[in-house]
């Protein structure tokens, strides 16, 4: 097997940076107004919505955690079920998606608060201005940490640099920038892993010569219980049914019939993708089965994969992370210039003076995740909480607004997102502290029964 060149690989992550960060100014020119910048002004057609649905939500955390951590670890079996999660969600949401697009909203705060009322718009901001901002910051350390394995830079030059591309394929030109270049990003994402996985699975001597070097059982399941592979497949699930990244590419869709067939593609090229990831953690287990979980793909791209397409599969990670992180700071930067600066402080701000208040968000955001990862690290522990709790508290009150906007009340809105962030945060103290209830169940499990049990008891009844 070939060994990936350091220098190919740095020099991959390199141009795929100035590109995108150039096309990411360059696209500056289409943005107009507050619309262009938050959703695109409406127009992104298909084959660039399905590239930025991919991008985004096939984040860091796929190819260094979910699927790829999961195959390595636990078995086959266990990254097909986490797999699942993500095409089964998009299915739900594609089937809804031309409701999503008539909304005619830029953030997810806003439809709720067209049910909802004001109150539960505030409340909706902060849970996801919290989760999202963490979310930003680790994700400047993972491209510091990846410069650091392709050039040998410091972890900290490292994060400058992410911060610095990061910053221009999100500030200048939008959701026009962030969604054409994550169109860029999937096409790497989709060489790297449906030409390179093949290829490693070849060079090991083919997919039987693999099944017969992993660990007994580790086709299936492993020794997991069915309640702790649930616990992998629902927080994925639920959280998706609500993740504002999402709405914001159906809200930014062309017109409702592209929004439907985009979220088709979405679903079922994601449904590829997982089954890939999947096949290259069991590889990686098989061929090198001392290394860290989290490393499965990156290992199997540079020493299980030939030169130039493990680098490029390298560049690829690097794309994954950089496209969660603009896509994330685009939209908390658009919760706080339109749910929170022009709902309170200027509601009469007009299109070109919120474009740049978006714009000084991000900026301002962003920085602000730049330090939290670079001072303060351990407090992001706090944005993980906050972005678990996001499927719980948010998605079930969301999804009912879109769908059943004349069954659902203020009160039950309020109530179901009080009650799953409740339910969330009394599941993991009590899991700390060895409740078994605690400890056997995923805390999303009760948190969204409850939060559904809510909107129900309090929906509006027909008078008889």
């Amino acid at each position: 097997m070939e060994s990936t060149s350091p220098s190919f690989a740095f020099y991959c992550v390199a141009v795929y940076f100035v590109f995108i960060s150039l096309l990411g100014v360059y696209l500056t020119k289409k943005v107009k107004n507050q619309e262009d910048y938050a959703v695109a002004g409406r127009s992104l057609p298909v084959y660039v919505l399905v590239g930025t649905l991919i991008a985004t939500w096939m984040g860091a955390g796929t190819i260094m955690g979910g699927a790829n951590s999961l195959g390595y670890q636990f078995g086959f079996g266990v990254a097909i079920v986490f797999s699942l999660a993500s095409p089964i969600g998009q299915v739900v949401l594609t089937f809804i998606s031309r409701r999503i697009r008539r909304q005619n909203a830029q953030t997810v705060p806003e439809v709720i608060e067209k049910v909802y009322g004001a109150e539960a718009r505030f409340i909706s901001t902060l849970i996801i201005l919290l989760a999202y901002l963490g979310v930003v910051a680790y994700q400047f350390l993972g491209v510091g940490t990846l410069l650091q394995s392709t050039l040998g830079i410091s972890v900290e030059s490292g994060t400058v640099i992410a911060f610095v591309v990061i910053i221009a394929t999100s500030l200048f030109g939008g959701l026009y920038s962030v969604a054409y270049t994550d169109f860029i990003s999937c096409v790497m994402i989709s060489a790297g892993l449906f030409i390179g996985v093949p290829l490693a699975v070849h060079n090991a001597g083919g997919f039987s010569s693999i099944v017969t070097r992993l660990p007994q059982g580790h086709m299936g399941i492993g020794n997991l219980s069915f309640v702790q592979v649930l616990g992998f497949f629902l927080p994925t699930f639920v959280y998706l049914m609500g993740d504002q990244n999402m709405y914001q590419r159906f809200f930014a869709a062309k017109d409702e019939d592209t929004a439907m067939k985009s979220g088709i593609w979405w679903s079922l090229l994601t449904l590829l993708i997982g089954v890939v990831i999947s096949v290259a953690a069991i590889t990686s287990r098989a061929l090198y089965p001392d290394i860290k979980p989290a490393e499965a793909f990156i290992h199997l791209a540079q020493h299980g994969m030939p030169a130039i397409i493990g680098s490029v599969s390298v560049a690829a990670v690097a794309a994954f992370i950089v496209t969660t992180a603009n896509s994330f700071l685009l939209s908390v930067g658009v919760n706080a210039s339109w749910d929170i600066y022009a709902r309170y402080f200027d509601k009469e701000a007009g299109p070109k003076k919120m474009l740049w208040v978006s714009r000084i968000c991000v900026l301002a955001l962003g920085a602000l995740g730049y330090i939290l990862i670079k001072y303060f690290p351990n407090i992001l522990a706090l944005q993980m909480y906050a972005y678990t709790m996001y499927g719980a508290a948010i998605s079930p009150a969301l999804v009912a607004a879109v769908v059943w906007p004349d069954k659902v009340t203020k009160a039950g809105g309020l109530a179901s997102m009080l009650a799953g962030s409740v339910v969330t945060i009394a599941m993991e103290i009590l899991k700390k502290h060895g409740w078994s209830f605690a400890v056997t169940y995923p805390s999303v499990l009760p948190a969204v029964i409850c939060s559904v049990a809510v909107l129900l008891i309090f929906q509006k009844r027909e008078a008889k």
